[in-house]
Order: C-alpha cells, then sequence, then structure tokens
C-alpha cells in the first residue's frame, strides 16, 4: 500500500509543478526545490517498497519503516491537497470571498490563510517540514539491505507442496475429488488426439484446500492405475526448468540420477527434449500446484512437449487465480467454497481430540463449536487451531483460545497469515490499497460497484487525471480483474483494521439501542467514517456529527447511510475542504442541506437516497464544480431541481432529477437545460408540468 501512496504524491507534485501552480501564487521562494528534491526521494524509495512490504512480515524494524514513511506520505498528501483546494476556491470564487470562507473554517493548515501573500507561508512551512522528515525516512532505506526484486518467493518456498496427503485429515472436499475424477478417467474422445492436453484447474484463495484436494485425487488408486503420474511444485517464482526436471524424475525414476545430474549443464532445448523423450507415448496425468503466472509465453516450450504424450492425458492445475485457469486452457474449472462451520469442527475434533472418547468429544463440542466459526470456513485455520487445540487439556484452555485473537497467535499468524498474505501481495499495489477498502464494512454488506469505485476514487487510489470517465474505468477494471475474487476472511478484516497505529479509517457498528459515540478519541486525522443503521435505527446525532467535523476536518469520504436522524447538517462539514465523498442515504429526518456544504468544492459523490423529507435543493448546489454523482431518487418531498444544477457539467451520473416540461423557469431545472450537461453517462429523471413547451429544446434526447 505504500507503494500506491508514494506512486500518488509522485503524481500530485508533477501536477502542481506541471500546472505552474507555485508561480500562479507566488509562494516563498524554495518550495518549487522542496518538491522536486521530494520527487527525487519518493522515487528511488518507490523501486524498493515491494520488497520492504513483503519484509516488514518477518522484520519488525522495516515494518516501522514503512509506518513512518506511510505516516509521513499521507501528510504530505493532505499538505499537497490543500494547496490544490486554496488554488481551486481562488480560482472559483476570486480572492475576497474564497479568503473570508476559509478564514471561517479553522482548518489545520489553512486557518491562518488569507491570499495576502505572507499567510501563505503556513502551508510552505508545513511542506518543508513533512519534507525534512521524508528525507530522514530516505536516507534511513539503505539500513535494511531492500532491493527491487520481489521477495514473494522466499515465503513461497517455505510452503513448497508434495503429493502426499493424509486423507483423514481432509473433510468435506469429496464431491469435488470424485467429480475430477470422474472428468480424469473419461475416455478421451476422436477429437483429442493431437489436440492440446484437457486442463482442469482448481481455483481459491490460500487456505482454501486447493492443494489437498489435488493431493487426494493424484494418490486415488483408479487415478494411478490410469496413468503416469508426475507432481511439481510451481510456485509464484515461475522456473521452466525446475518443471521440466520434475518431470523426468517422475516419470523416469530415480535410476535417471545419473542423467538427471547431467541435466545441469544442458541448455533449456536439451531438458525440453528429455521431457519429450520421457512423456512420449504415454498416458499421463501432471498435477502443476499452485501456478501464479498470467504469462502465457511462460508454458510455450512445456506444451509443445505436453502434446506428445498419449490420448486420454490429463493435466490438473492448481491456482488462487481465475486468469490462470483462463490461460491454460482448462477444459474444466473447480472454484472452491468455504466450509460449513460444521466440517471446520469435524477437521478441528478430528486433530485436537483424535485420541479422545466420544463423551469427552461432546463435552468440548459447544465451545470448539464456537471456535470453528472464527475459521471463516478455511481448512487451513481449522487444522492449523486444531493443532493448537491439541495441546490444550481443558475446556477453559479452549475458552481463551476462543476469547482470544486467533489471528495473532504466533503459530496462526505462520500458518496461516503469512500464506494468506501470498495473494494480497501479489496483487498491483493499488489494487492491494483499493481492497483494504472493503475491510471497513460489514461482513456480507452488500455494496454496489459505484459505491466502492466513488470511495477509491475521494481516497485517490484510482490516481488523479482531469478526466475523471478514465478513473472509473480503472475502478472497473480492477472489479473485472482479481480483486472481485478474493474473498475478505474475518481475520483479515479485524488485522486490516487493528495495524493502523494512528487511526485514519473509522468504522462504528452501533447496536440498536445504543449511539454513535459523540467524542472519538484521536480523530484528528481520520480519512474515511462509515456508520450505517439500519431501517428502525438511526445512531447519529446531530451533535456527534458536529463534534465529528470539528475533530476530523481531513475526512474524505463521510459514510452515513441509515445512519443519522438530525433534520440538517450542521454547519461545521464547512470544516472538510478535502471531502469528496458524501452518503447520506436514508437519513429521513433530513429535511435541509446547509449552505456550508456546498462550499465544498473537492466533493465528487453526493448520494441523498430516500432521503424522504428532504424537500429543497439550493442552487448553490452548482458550486460543486467537482461533483461526478448526484442521487436524489426517493425524496419524495423533493418538487423540483433548482437552476444552479447546470453547473454541474463534470456530472457523469444523475439519478432522481426533476425536471420541467412545460415552461423554461429562471429559477427551476427545465428538460432543455440538460443539452449543458454533456458529461451524463447514466441518467433518471421524472418530468413535471402538464403541458410540453415546444420552445423547450429536447433534440438531444434522440438516441
Amino acid at each position: 500500500m505504500a507503494e500506491a501512496l508514494v506512486s500518488a504524491i509522485l503524481q500530485q507534485i508533477t501536477t502542481i509543478i506541471c500546472e505552474g501552480a507555485l508561480e500562479e501564487v507566488r509562494l516563498l521562494r524554495g518550495v518549487k526545490g522542496d518538491l522536486r528534491n521530494l520527487k527525487n526521494n519518493l522515487t528511488s524509495i518507490r523501486a524498493l517498497l515491494k520488497d520492504a512490504e513483503e519484509k516488514q512480515i518477518s522484520e519488525e524494524p522495516v515494518k516501522v519503516w514503512l509506518d513512518r514513511l506511510r505516516e509521513e506520505s499521507l501528510n504530505m498528501g493532505d499538505a499537497l491537497d490543500e494547496w490544490r483546494t486554496v488554488l481551486l476556491y481562488r480560482r472559483t470564487d476570486g480572492a475576497e470571498e474564497s479568503a473570508s470562507f476559509l478564514q471561517r473554517t479553522v482548518c489545520v493548515f489553512l486557518r491562518c490563510f488569507s491570499f495576502h501573500p505572507i499567510r501563505y507561508r503556513g502551508i510552505a512551512r508545513n511542506i518543508k517540514k513533512i519534507n525534512g522528515r521524508l528525507d530522514k525516512i530516505a536516507e534511513d532505506k539503505d539500513r535494511y539491505r531492500l532491493t527491487s526484486t520481489a521477495m514473494i518467493s522466499r515465503l513461497t518456498r517455505q510452503r513448497e507442496s508434495k503429493s502426499f496427503i493424509d486423507e483423514s485429515s481432509l473433510l468435506g472436499r469429496d464431491d469435488v475429488k470424485n467429480e475430477i475424477i470422474s472428468h480424469l478417467l473419461c475416455e478421451p474422445s476422436e477429437e483429442e488426439e493431437g489436440s492440446p492436453i484437457q486442463t482442469i484447474s482448481i481455483v481459491g484463495i490460500g487456505g482454501l484446500g486447493k492443494t489437498a484436494v489435488a493431493q487426494l485425487v493424484y494418490n486415488d488408486e483408479n487415478v494411478k492405475q490410469h496413468f503416469s503420474c508426475v507432481w511439481t511444485h510451481v510456485s509464484e517464482n515461475f522456473d521452466e526448468r525446475k518443471i521440466a526436471k520434475d518431470i523426468i524424475v517422475g516419470l523416469q525414476g530415480r535410476e535417471k540420477q545419473a542423467t538427471l545430474q547431467s541435466l545441469e549443464s544442458f541448455s533449456l532445448d536439451a531438458v525440453l527434449d528429455n521431457v519429450h523423450k520421457s512423456i512420449e507415448g504415454k498416458k499421463y496425468l501432471l498435477v502443476l500446484d499452485d501456478v501464479w503466472t498470467e504469462n502465457d509465453k511462460d508454458f510455450e516450450g512445456l506444451n509443445a512437449t505436453f502434446k506428445c504424450g498419449a490420448p486420454g492425458s490429463r493435466i490438473l492445475v492448481t491456482t488462487r487465480k481465475s486468469t490462470v485457469a483462463r490461460i491454460m486452457g482448462s477444459s474444466h474449472t473447480f472454484q472452491l467454497n468455504t466450509l460449513s462451520p460444521e466440517i471446520c469442527w469435524s477437521i478441528i475434533r478430528n486433530i485436537a481430540l483424535r485420541e479422545k472418547d466420544q463423551r469427552t468429544c461432546e463435552e468440548f463440542k459447544p465451545v470448539g463449536f464456537k471456535i470453528a466459526e472464527k475459521c471463516s470456513g478455511l481448512p487451513l485455520v481449522a487444522k492449523t487451531v486444531g493443532g493448537l487445540l491439541r495441546f490444550k487439556t481443558s475446556i477453559q484452555g479452549w475458552e481463551n483460545v476462543l476469547n482470544s485473537e486467533l489471528w495473532r497467535m504466533e503459530m496462526v499468524h505462520k500458518e496461516v497469515f503469512v500464506p494468506l498474505l501470498l495473494s494480497y501481495y501479489d496483487l498491483p499495489s493499488p489494487v492491494r490499497q483499493c481492497f483494504t477498502y472493503f475491510a471497513f464494512y460489514a461482513k456480507r454488506t452488500s455494496l454496489s460497484v459505484c459505491h466502492m469505485i466513488s470511495v477509491w476514487m475521494a481516497q485517490g487510489c484510482l490516481g488523479l487525471d482531469d478526466d475523471n470517465s478514465l478513473l472509473e474505468q480503472k475502478g472497473v477494471e480492477y472489479f473485472q480483474g482479481e480483486c472481485i475474487s478474493l474473498e475478505v476472511p474475518e481475520g483479515n478484516r479485524s488485522l486490516t483494521m487493528n495495524r493502523e497505529r494512528t487511526p485514519r479509517h473509522l468504522t462504528v457498528r452501533v447496536k440498536k439501542g445504543f449511539h454513535f459515540p459523540e467524542f472519538i478519541p484521536d480523530a484528528e486525522k481520520l480519512r474515511s467514517v462509515v456508520s450505517h443503521g439500519s431501517d428502525d435505527h438511526a445512531p447519529i446525532s446531530e451533535r456527534a456529527m458536529r463534534n465529528l467535523f470539528n475533530q476530523a476536518r481531513r475526512l474524505r469520504v463521510v459514510d452515513m447511510g441509515w445512519g443519522y436522524h438530525g433534520s440538517a447538517i450542521p454547519e461545521e462539514i464547512r470544516n472538510l475542504l478535502h471531502l469528496r465523498f458524501l452518503n447520506l442515504s436514508a437519513c429521513r429526518n433530513l429535511k435541509s442541506l446547509p449552505k456550508a456544504l456546498f462550499r465544498l468544492h473537492n466533493l465528487e459523490h453526493l448520494n441523498l437516497w430516500a432521503c424522504t423529507n428532504l424537500d429543497r435543493l439550493p442552487d448553490e448546489i452548482g458550486n460543486l464544480v467537482n461533483l461526478k454523482l448526484l442521487r436524489t431518487t426517493g425524496c419524495l418531498q423533493l418538487a423540483c431541481y433548482p437552476k444552479g444544477v447546470v453547473r454541474l457539467t463534470g456530472l457523469t451520473q444523475l439519478l432522481g432529477l426533476i425536471a420541467r416540461v412545460d415552461r423554461d423557469d429562471p429559477g427551476e431545472f427545465s428538460i432543455g437545460d440538460l443539452a449543458k450537461l454533456n458529461s451524463l453517462l447514466v441518467l433518471s429523471m421524472k418530468i413535471v408540468g402538464n403541458t410540453i413547451n415546444r420552445k423547450l429544446n429536447m433534440s438531444y434526447l434522440n438516441p
């Protein structure tokens, strides 16, 4: 994630320098040099961050260094964002009016700003201070011997797989095992001769038991009688020569050891030729376990040799990525699902209580089943926890495990968390940053693609671009790629929430009968707040919201659907100069919006869905020059849209528009005004008026 943050700051710096913003406001001399120095430092750091983010798993000093870098990167990002915000107010409102407004906000960095040059020194000094701290962080990087080479392979080697398995330790996978075997043993068709070898893939996140299922299939007696079987562990560090040697050993046996040793000096072509000779004429089953590479060219040489086998030969692939299954040309793909708590309990019982009688098992079952529910359906977690519980001989010992944070225990961290991190670190850095935001929503929360992309954009996860449609498309691509296929287990969710030393994101889940806290400690650096109520429970009071807006002035995301029960939004919302995303959907008591809201020029997403008592949008809404989404569907008391909406030319989604068709009213939005909103991609609207005025231009509505 640090890599994505650093990249975002570099983009901000480049934009500011290229825009000539420094010269426009005539700030202190030397600030431009500071930014260029910062750019050079961050560029050199960025090349090492992939290694650093992986080393932090086992090296605490690297983790501390990354935390420092992340903290100062966020501080610098906020400072640069405030710089751009000042300029935006200046360009939009004029110097005098914007200075007056900014002085009233009393923002952390901007409280002293008017547009007199002396007042700009505050932000310039702040940038210099942060730059000095980042200078020190850049110097410290050399202590940790970081390289630009990915280190995932070190973690991968810790768990190199074998073909052997204790079948008694695996439960809940008989159906998928039998189905795979039936596909393997089916007679080859006439069309198969000369065609690529049929491939079957097992897909799922780390810990679901993909390798275990493949081991069950591999060791089945019918399979062994039908095929010459070969097992090779591929791993993230794809090595064509290693795979080739595994195939030769598997098919020729260790008696060819001398030949195998001589292969060390052979060229890759010569090694592949030996694979060809080993495979030729044999009906084989090749298991490629833990395939990561998405480059189809990696397998080009091997694929040519695979075709030499007898008809009916098969390849079985295990992978965390559905894209790998497609690249391998899989004829059948089996997506492993999580296990039920009942099966997780059976796995735990078989390991922890293996030598105990039925009566003892029944005594431990109530607490054991609760532990099984915490395993998130992952057999790897159940097996690891079972091994831990084997040494706990009392029910009290089991209850201690139940009440502890399982994912913080050293044994569970090593055996479960590290393997799961492999999937996380294999994602591109920007996608990793986006992925973490799922952790701030309750499990099984329904989230639209549009909602999450807007949150990502608000936090700067998708970068900067004047054309927001490009950023939205990037977000859609993340959903269509690996990000959407990775479920967040509850343990990972907790880890994501707890790793932050300085709170930046806050999720508040309020039970019925309780309320959102009126004071939140250490809220000064919060960047997002998520708190959802329910149809009959809105936990956030006006006082709590006022205090939040006074405390947390760096907020970019305020997501309070169904949560607010006040009739008005506090004027203190003016403090949130960074705010990009505001969700007040289903806040049914809300009647009005403050004018201060419409001075937040950075706001991009405003969701007022089902605010059933909201009866007016002020004309000042047109000041939200960066607004991309406005939603008012379900606002039953809203009779019209103000004319000011025509100034929102950057809108791409407008849901719930009310347009007059009977006249061109100077105070209300009319159907002809739609022609000015030429960025719209999604539109839903209601028309009002008993007659259609022919003078209104509606030609743009033609398909």
